[in-house]
C-alpha cells in the first residue's frame, strides 16, 4: 500500500508542476493582457520627429502602417516593449490547430516582451537583465483590422492650429520650388529662406489676403517703422478686406452702433445672415470669421500705441480710421476693440464645431476639439493614385508608388494651400470621386457595424524559444518599409540623401526603426563567441544611428540581419537546441479586445 500511494504521488507530481507552472503562465498573460490594451488606449501618438507633409501621400512614411490605429503597429515598438519574434524562431513552433502558423501565413507576427522593465530610463544605463521567465510567453493578435480612419492627410496635414484673433497664417520656407506662390518676402540675408504666407497663396488660397499680409509684415518686420501709422495702415488693410468679402453685411458686422450690446447668444446672432442646416452656403461662414479674426488682431494691435482714454474709454471721441478702397473709414473705439475679440472667439468657435469639412480658416488653438479633425479613411474599393517616389526634383523620380485615395465624409470645401508645400495641395472634394479624392459612397466610418466586428483577440502560448541556438543571432522579422523615417522632399535631394538628412531621435521616434532596436547587434562580430560581452556592439539609445543611411551596412543594422541580446544579459548566447527541432507552445490565455477605427487617447 505504501508502495502504491509512493509511486502514484510520483506519477502526479509532474502534473502538478505542469499546473502551477501554466498557472503562473495565466498571470503573466493577464497582466500582460492589461499592460498592452493600456498602452494601447493611454499612450500619446506624437511623434515629433517626422516629417507629414509631402506633395504625395508615398513621399512620407505617416501614410502608411508605421502609425496605423492598430494594437500590433501602436506598440510593436522599441519604446513600449512589444517585440516580432524572428520569423525563423516562430515559423519552428506548433500549436493547437497550428494557430500559430495561420497567424504568420496570413502576414502577421508572433510576439514577445522585451527583457528589461519599461521605464523612463534609457537602456545604455540599466544593467544585464536577470533570467525572466515572462520571455517565454509569446502571443499573437489574431482578427482582422479594422480599416482605420485617417489621422494624417500628407497632402495637407489638417488641422491647422492658430491663436484667435490673429494676423494671415505665415512663417519660414525654404526658397525652393515646393515653395509655388506662396511667397510674401524675404526671410534670410542670403536668400535661403522666405516668408510665406499658405493662407493668401494661389491655387487654393484666397489672394485678397495678400493686401493684409503686407501691411502686417510693413507694420511687423521692416526695421525702424514698427509705430502707429503701420499699426493704421494695418488695420486699414484689414478693413478693406473685409468689406470687399462681407459687401453689404459690413457695418452690421464691423461696425454696429451699439458694439457691447450686440446680442452673441445664438448661431443666428454671431453670424451675420446665417442659414443653418443642411445645404448652408460655408463660405458666407468662413468670410465672417476670417474677417473678424484680421481687424480683431490689427484693432488690438493700435492699443499698444493709444491709451484707453484715447479710444474713448473715458466716453471720448475714438480714433479716426480713414477709408480704403471699399472700406468707408471708421472711428474706432475701445468698445469695438472688445466687441471685435469676443465675437472673433465666437465665430471660430462655432464655425469650427459646425463645418468640420470646410477648411478656410484655421482651427482656433485655444479651444482644440475632436471637430477640428474631419473623419476621413482611405477608399479601399476604387483604383489608387500612382506615381513616381521623389528623387533628385518634382517629375524625376524613377520608382513606381501607390496609396488608395482619401475620402471624407463630406467633400472637403476650401482645401487651401498645404505650408509645407503651397504648389501642391489638395484640390476641393467632390462626391463623385476624382484623381484625387475617392468616391463618396465609399465612406464607411459612420456606418452601423455588429460588435464582433470590432472585435480582435490577444492569444498567448508559453514555449522555451530562448533554448534554440540562434535565438540571438536569428534576424529580425521583416520590418515595415514605413518604419523608415526618410525625410520629405527637398530640394534636389534623390532618395539617398532623404533616408540620410533626417535625425533619427530616440525620444520623439516612437513608432518608427525596428522595434528590436534598442537590442540589436550593430554587425556580424557580436556573434563571433559565444558568451562575449556585446554591450559594445548594441545599438541601445546611444545616438549612434549605426541604423540609419542608405549604406548596406546601415541597412542590415535596421533590418536586424546581425541578430540582437534578446534576453539583454549584454553576452552573446547560444541554446543547446539545434534548430532542426521544433516546439511545442502550450496554450495559456486569450482576451478579448476593442479595435478602435477612430485614432484616440483615454487619457
Amino acid at each position: 500500500l505504501l508502495a502504491f500511494g509512493v509511486i502514484s504521488v510520483i506519477m502526479l507530481f509532474p502534473m502538478g508542476i505542469k499546473a502551477q507552472q501554466l498557472a503562473r503562465f495565466q498571470l503573466y498573460a493577464a497582466a500582460k493582457a492589461e499592460e498592452l490594451v493600456e498602452c494601447f488606449s493611454s499612450t500619446h501618438n506624437a511623434n515629433p520627429a517626422i516629417d507629414s507633409e509631402a506633395p504625395n501621400a508615398w513621399d512620407v512614411p505617416v501614410s502608411y502602417r508605421s502609425q496605423e490605429w492598430d494594437l500590433e503597429s501602436r506598440v510593436a515598438s522599441h519604446r513600449f516593449g512589444v517585440l516580432p519574434l524572428p520569423l525563423d524562431l516562430a515559423r519552428r513552433l506548433d500549436s493547437d490547430g497550428d494557430e500559430i502558423q495561420k497567424v504568420l501565413a496570413e502576414g502577421g507576427y508572433l510576439y514577445y516582451s522585451q527583457p528589461m522593465a519599461t521605464s523612463n530610463l534609457e537602456e545604455q544605463a540599466l544593467a544585464a537583465a536577470p533570467p525572466n521567465e515572462a520571455q517565454r510567453l509569446v502571443f499573437a493578435i489574431t482578427g482582422y483590422a479594422q480599416s482605420n480612419a485617417m489621422h494624417s492627410l500628407a497632402q495637407k496635414d489638417w488641422p491647422y492650429e492658430n491663436p484667435y484673433p490673429s494676423p494671415p497664417l505665415h512663417g519660414p520656407h525654404k526658397n525652393e520650388w515646393s515653395k509655388g506662390s506662396a511667397v510674401m518676402a524675404q526671410f534670410t540675408a542670403d536668400g535661403s529662406f522666405d516668408i510665406i504666407c499658405p493662407e493668401a497663396s494661389t491655387p487654393g488660397g484666397d489672394p485678397d489676403i495678400k493686401p493684409v499680409f503686407d501691411a502686417y509684415l510693413a507694420y511687423t518686420q521692416a526695421p525702424g517703422v514698427t509705430d502707429e501709422t503701420h499699426a493704421i495702415a494695418y488695420l486699414q488693410a484689414a478693413m478693406a478686406y473685409a468689406a470687399l468679402k462681407l459687401g453689404g453685411d459690413f457695418n452690421a458686422l464691423i461696425n454696429p452702433a451699439s458694439p457691447l450690446t450686440v446680442s452673441m447668444s445664438t448661431p443666428a446672432s454671431v453670424f451675420v445672415n446665417y442659414i443653418p442646416g443642411p445645404g448652408s452656403d460655408t463660405s458666407l461662414l468662413w468670410k465672417q470669421v476670417q474677417s473678424l479674426r484680421f481687424v480683431s488682431h490689427a484693432a488690438t494691435c493700435l492699443t499698444r500705441w493709444k491709451t484707453s482714454a484715447e479710444l474713448g474709454g473715458g466716453g471720448g471721441g475714438g480714433l479716426a480710421i480713414p477709408a480704403l478702397g471699399s472700406f468707408p473709414g471708421l472711428t474706432l473705439t475701445q468698445d469695438l476693440i472688445a466687441y471685435y475679440h469676443e465675437r472673433s472667439l465666437r465665430m471660430i468657435m462655432l464655425y469650427a464645431a459646425s463645418c468640420p469639412y470646410d477648411w478656410a480658416c484655421p482651427r482656433p488653438l485655444q479651444r482644440s476639439i475632436m471637430m477640428d479633425y474631419p473623419l476621413m479613411e482611405w477608399d479601399l474599393f476604387s483604383p489608387p493614385a500612382s506615381g513616381k517616389i521623389f528623387s533628385g526634383g518634382p517629375g524625376m523620380g524613377s520608382v513606381d508608388a501607390a496609396q488608395w485615395k482619401p475620402i471624407a465624409a463630406q467633400p472637403v470645401q476650401n482645401p487651401g494651400c498645404s505650408y509645407q508645400y503651397p504648389a501642391s495641395s489638395p484640390p476641393a472634394g467632390a462626391a463623385s470621386g476624382s484623381p484625387f479624392w475617392g468616391q463618396l459612397d465609399h465612406f464607411t466610418l459612420t456606418r452601423a457595424f455588429e460588435a464582433d466586428e470590432r472585435c480582435r483577440q490577444i492569444v498567448f502560448w508559453a514555449v522555451d524559444w530562448q533554448s534554440y541556438e540562434d535565438c540571438e543571432s536569428a534576424p529580425s522579422a521583416p520590418v515595415d518599409a514605413s518604419k523608415y523615417p526618410f525625410r520629405a522632399p527637398v530640394g534636389n535631394e534623390d532618395a539617398n540623401a532623404r533616408m540620410n538628412n533626417v535625425d533619427f531621435r530616440d525620444e520623439q521616434l516612437y513608432c518608427y526603426r525596428n522595434p528590436e532596436k534598442v537590442l540589436l547587434f550593430s554587425d556580424a562580430s557580436a556573434q563571433a563567441n559565444v558568451g562575449a560581452d556585446v554591450s559594445s556592439k548594441m545599438l541601445l539609445n546611444n545616438g549612434s544611428w549605426l541604423d540609419k543611411g542608405s549604406s548596406l551596412q546601415a541597412r542590415q543594422v535596421f533590418s536586424g540581419q546581425f541578430g540582437a541580446d534578446r534576453n539583454f544579459n549584454k553576452r552573446f548566447d547560444r541554446g543547446p537546441v539545434p534548430r532542426s527541432v521544433r516546439m511545442r507552445a502550450m496554450p495559456v490565455g486569450r482576451f478579448n479586445f476593442y479595435d478602435p477605427r477612430l485614432p484616440c487617447v483615454v487619457r
